[in-house]
Parts: C-alpha cells; structure tokens; sequence
C-alpha cells in the first residue's frame, strides 16, 4: 500500500525495508528519544515485523523525492471502537526542520480519520521529547496520562479535534500542494485487499472530499 498526499509518498514497510529501518531505529540520534534505547537485533526486528504485518498496523515509509527519510505509523487499530495509536520519527536530518514531517503527519491522519473514521488516536511521547510535544500539540493532541513509570505522556487526538485544530494548517498543505490522494495497493496482497475491500464501502462524498483516485 502506497499513500501519496501532500507531496510526500507513505510506502508500507515491507520486508526488504526491515533492516534499513532496524538500523534507524538503533542510530543514537533515534533511539535517545524512545522508550526503549536498547540495540535491536536483527532477530528482534524480523519477530516486530511479524508481529504488524496486519491489518491492525500500518507502518510507512516516508519517502519524499523518492527517497525514504523517515518512518511514520497508524498502529494497534481497534476497527470496531475506531481507535489506534499513532508513531513518526525522522531520520534524515536534513527534513527535520522542514514542512515534511507535518506533510506526512497531515496525509496518514486525513486518510485514516476520514476515510477510514478512526475517532481517537493515541500518541506515547517521552517525557524529555520537547519537540514531539509540542508537535502532537499543533496537531490537536491534548496530553491525558502519565506513562511507562512516569518517564512519559499519552496523547489522545479526537477526529473533530483534529479537523477543527489543523483546518488552516491543512488549507495552506491544499493551496501548496493540491489536494489529491493517490493510493496504490498490492496485488494479491493479503493487507491491501483487506484495505480495498474497506475503501469500496466508503462514503462516495468523503472520497471526492479527499480526490481519491486508485493506483
């Protein structure tokens, strides 16, 4: 499954991309913000990537002039009480300053919580992760619990929330680069056959509302 919005491409993770991410996420400059900073093996990470390669986890690559830089995620989906929590970090450093991040952040929200109506999406920030609060802030998460023995925060964004906080942040993203959503599936693909049997189901005026249109 592919998402390109916004200017930036999400590519779900597949199994060529684990190591490449394995490696990311083991850099200091990554894992010094993450509740877990311990090295991630390779065993390790094959065992992760069984463990979300569902229908409940989607986990992107942030490609943008077609190179990845980073990863973002929709992730523990609760179809059925339409929650899920959400994840991103950037690895090249070069984007980390720049609208990109918020681009991709802009493009996995519209598509999860419009298309495909998640209500609330969670966020787990480290207590020192200044940046990432204030982040998940201007997206329209509020802060609700402490977590992980007090060492940090969830997060909680509601739908309406987020449509309401991000309106002229998501105007300007429209102005800038237009307002098309462009998704490609996999063929025989167990996921994305999942996910385009739920794209048939929704609401006409929602997926003109996005310009949806199929790769």
């Amino acid at each position: 499954m592919k998402i390109t919005r916004y200017g930036v491409t999400l590519e779900r993770l597949l199994p060529e991309h684990s190591e490449m991410v394995r490696n990311w996420r083991n850099d200091r400059k990554i894992s010094q913000f993450m509740f877990y900073k311990g090295e991630i093996t390779e065993a390790m990470q094959q065992e992760w990537f069984a463990s979300i390669d569902n229908e409940q986890n989607f986990f992107f690559l942030i490609n943008y002039n077609s190179a990845p830089i980073g990863l973002i995620n929709i992730s523990s989906i609760d179809w059925e009480n339409k929650t899920a929590y959400t994840g991103l970090f950037i690895y090249d450093e070069k984007f980390w300053a720049s609208d990109v991040p918020v681009m991709a952040s802009l493009a996995m929200l519209d598509v999860f919580l419009l298309l495909f109506d998640i209500q609330i999406a969670y966020a787990k920030v480290k207590g020192t992760n200044m940046v990432a609060h204030k982040y998940n802030t201007a997206l329209g998460f509020t802060r609700t619990k402490k977590i992980e023995l007090g060492l940090g925060w969830e997060y909680a964004l509601q739908k309406d929330t987020y449509l309401r906080e991000t309106k002229n942040l998501r105007k300007a993203a429209i102005r800038l680069k237009g307002n098309d959503t462009l998704v490609e599936l996999l063929k025989g693909h167990p996921v994305d056959t999942w996910i385009g049997e739920r794209l048939a189901k929704v609401n006409k005026e929602v997926v003109k509302g996005l310009d949806v249109r199929m790769g």
